[in-house]
């Protein structure tokens, strides 16, 4: 008898650990989902960031006012 209460007891302290392996997962997914998530901001951001640089570099064209007069 005494030996089938100590079996319930580690099969009860096995599900305790796996279920907080499975916490601990889907913690982790959750977290891979966020961190890749913020990458692809900065690079949206570093996108918007290089357009602007490039509109600033662009030639202008157009009439070339003469302020001297």
């Amino acid at each position: 008898m005494r030996i089938y209460t100590r079996i319930r007891q580690m099969l009860q302290t096995h599900k305790d650990i796996l279920h907080r392996l499975d916490s601990i997962e889907h913690k982790l997914a959750e977290h891979d989902n966020q961190i890749l998530m913020i990458f692809e901001y900065l690079k949206q951001l570093e996108q918007a960031k290089q357009e602007e640089l490039d509109q600033k570099k662009r030639r202008k064209i157009g009439y070339k006012r003469h302020d001297s007069e």
